[in-house]
């Protein structure tokens, strides 16, 4: 059994909770870390301080399933964590003024939204699907999907970045459910950026732009004060966690690539090993250690990711206009 999973190149043992999975994985091309390659003086950062991401040419081909059905996301709702009118709460939320009260008739354009209010910031459109349309580093998201609160997971205050594809979103509420259950104490999963609600270019990255991506928070010993990212050393990398949640995203089988440092991927590797997961998993999961044709695994070493894990999801299969690896950069003729 174990070799046909490995033959199929699955991304891991289907959760029962997780989306359905299709067989046959697609996450086999080259390196790409979804972080940003511009210049410094593009972002007016040093080098040191940018992610570097790497392109590849090869073409993955979507495999043929259905358009979902919405299910718990026909509408999503946040709750506002400052007050404000229309315009500033629609901004902060990434969908604009004019949405938020067209999502939310009660609500006055001249009155002031108290914190601590629930609103509507998504309904489900037939007409108007969710779509990732393009390279992960050249492409965009058409009608974003927000991200929704949950007791085990924390947004930031400003979503403006936290939207993403109806496989992508579903996958992350099964992985973080599925890990928030066994710990239902904490620490709670700090979630990064996703994409905007129509996609495009966000500095500093190079992809998040067609809401596949996502950048989520080491888990530590103790939880940091600030919602910033926490560099991860040796003495607040908790290791036993950090593997149950990667390990729970692996188990959705809708996971193509994650990178992370191969310090910390070193680490969670031997965790892995430890807990008994089998070899051939382990050379599915993971490009530690180096050998032939480790630069296909799901778990890659990325410059920049120190402080984070960078997850993307998979193509859906029913998305003709999805390309799953990012364009190459092709130099101009002088």
């Amino acid at each position: 059994m174990l070799a046909q999973i490995a033959a199929l190149g699955l991304c891991g043992l289907v959760s029962l909770t997780a989306p359905e999975p299709v067989p046959g994985w697609p996450g086999r091309g080259a390196a790409e870390d979804g972080a940003t390659q511009a210049t410094a003086a593009e972002d007016n950062r040093p080098p040191a301080e940018q992610h570097v991401e790497a392109t590849d040419t090869e073409t993955i081909a979507p495999i043929p399933e259905p358009r979902p059905e919405p299910g718990e996301l026909r509408e999503v709702f946040w709750v506002t964590v400052e007050a404000g009118p229309p315009e500033v709460v629609g901004s902060t939320f990434g969908i604009g003024g004019r949405r938020l009260l067209a999502l939310n008739p009660k609500l006055k354009p001249e009155a002031t939204i108290p914190a601590g209010t629930r609103v509507r910031v998504f309904r489900y459109d037939d007409e108007r699907p969710t779509q990732s349309v393009g390279a992960p580093n050249r492409g965009r998201l058409k009608n974003g999907i927000p991200l929704p609160e949950g007791p085990y997971w924390q947004l930031r205050d400003n979503r403006r970045r936290t939207f993403g594809t109806h496989l992508a979103i579903t996958s992350l509420l099964a992985a973080f459910r599925n890990f928030g259950t066994k710990h239902p104490d904490g620490p709670k999963i700090r979630v990064g950026e996703l994409s905007r609600r129509k996609g495009g270019r966000i500095s500093p990255h190079n992809s998040h732009r067609t809401g596949r991506d996502i950048d989520i928070g080491y888990l530590h010993t103790e939880e940091p004060v600030d919602k910033k990212w926490v560099r991860t050393t040796s003495k607040n990398f908790d290791v036993q966690k950090n593997w149950e949640l990667v390990e729970a995203l692996l188990n959705t089988g809708n996971v193509q690539s994650i990178y992370m440092s191969a310090r910390i991927q070193r680490r969670l590797y031997k965790e892995a090993k430890k807990r008994g997961v089998p070899q051939a998993l382990l050379d599915t999961y993971f490009q530690h250690p180096r050998r032939p044709g480790s630069e296909h695994a799901v778990i890659r070493h990325s410059r920049g990711h120190h402080n984070h894990l960078h997850v993307r999801f998979r193509c859906e299969g029913w998305n003709r206009r999805c390309r799953a690896l990012s364009r190459s950069r092709k130099r101009r003729r002088s």
